[in-house]
């Protein structure tokens, strides 16, 4: 025999039930698999910044010891800021392609 007609307050808890069991099914079981990328990507991309901060550092340092670059005797000069803005170009180019290739990995 068929099943009697359910009535309005029984097909809504069934539709209740069955958006609950889909979020869950969305939201938390692809929340599960991300802990994995969080637990390498976050400190494996702490230590590239640090990395990345310490060898402009150092171009830095290198640039400001080449002679044009130091400001002659007195310190002063426009050749003393050079080495600030070369180091900033560089790395400003550097995080612009690596911001484009992770963007472009997203869209293919």
């Amino acid at each position: 025999m068929a099943d009697a007609p359910k009535t309005p307050a029984e097909n809504a808890q069934e539709v209740f039930d069955l958006v609950k069991a889909y979020a869950i099914q969305e939201t938390a079981t692809p929340l599960a698999g991300l802990g994995r990328y969080l637990k390498f990507g976050l400190p494996g991309a702490i230590s590239l910044g640090i990395g990345f901060f310490f060898l402009a550092l150092a171009a830095l340092r290198g640039l400001q010891e080449i002679e044009v670059f130091n400001g002659g005797a007195d310190g002063r000069g426009w050749g003393v800021i050079a080495p600030y803005a070369i180091v900033f170009t560089v790395a400003v180019a550097i995080v612009a392609f690596l911001a484009s290739r992770i963007t472009k990995g997203l869209s293919s």
